[in-house]
């Protein structure tokens, strides 16, 4: 299976910047995406943000060095899973934080109201 390269300069934004929503779009569909670097702190600047985009949005990625960019390339699931499968992590992740979060929310209600109750 051949990978697609594509050039996110291709596809700017309005700034004139990286379109993150466009590199994420493509590491989701399996695809690379190629991101311009011309100076040396882009590099560094641009890598850093990438991985901490990709992990929030549950995709491990895989970033090289090439001349004048940055091929950032979805890394393949340790336990051999779909990437498919993989893409909706980062919601169900988010949910499940969203789920524990409302139950600790609840117990701590709970026990305000037994304290309360045997206040009085």
């Amino acid at each position: 299976m051949r990978l697609e390269n594509r050039t996110v300069s291709d596809m700017p934004n309005e700034d004139g910047d990286v379109d993150w929503k466009a590199v994420v779009d493509l590491l989701r569909e399996g695809k690379t995406a190629e991101i311009p670097c011309a100076k040396e702190r882009d590099y560094v600047r641009r890598t850093t943000q990438v991985v901490k985009r990709a992990e929030k949005k549950g995709i491990a990625v895989d970033v090289l060095r090439g001349e004048g960019v940055l091929r950032v390339e979805p890394r393949p699931a340790a336990g051999g899973n779909d990437l498919a499968h993989n893409a909706g992590e980062g919601t169900a992740y988010r949910g499940e934080r969203h789920q524990e979060r409302q139950e600790r929310r609840e117990a701590l209600r709970a026990e305000r109201a037994a304290g309360r109750s045997q206040d009085e």
